[in-house]
């Protein structure tokens, strides 16, 4: 049984009984009073804009939700979305190359990377690079 939260943007699973997490590749995102699927495979990036963050795939669909990016960053729970500026959040998997200043996506979109998230970013990229 699915459970959903009423002010949340996506459905939530349920606690498992055996207290392992769930381990989904998708999540169902509210649009208009639909739910969408979205893959994680899909999302590029998110970008943080006021009190609304637009969540950019690679089918070039947009979802704009009302939301703080930390809800979005906490909510969607996945390993591979990481915070590069206090604006976006991207999809290490769509990382087409980087410089110390900004990171172009697969997309074509282009980036910047904050100061305060500099060596966190750096440090996980060498991290796979080199365990890879």
């Amino acid at each position: 049984m699915v459970y959903l939260k009423k002010t949340s943007n996506f459905l939530v699973p349920p606690n498992p009984e055996n207290k392992e997490k769930i381990r989904t590749e998708y999540v169902f995102i509210r649009q208009n009073n639909l739910y969408i699927k979205l893959l994680y495979n899909n999302l590029v990036f998110v970008q943080s804009a006021g009190n609304y963050v637009e969540l950019q795939t690679c089918t070039s669909k947009k979802f704009v939700l009302k939301s703080s990016i930390v809800q979005i960053q906490h909510s969607l729970n996945y390993e591979k979305l990481i915070r590069i500026h206090r604006s976006y959040l991207i999809n290490i998997d769509h990382i087409n190359e980087f410089s110390l200043q900004e990171v172009t996506m697969s997309n074509g979109c282009i980036l910047p990377i904050g100061k305060n998230y500099q060596d966190d970013f750096l440090e996980l990229l060498f991290n796979i690079s080199i365990s890879a």
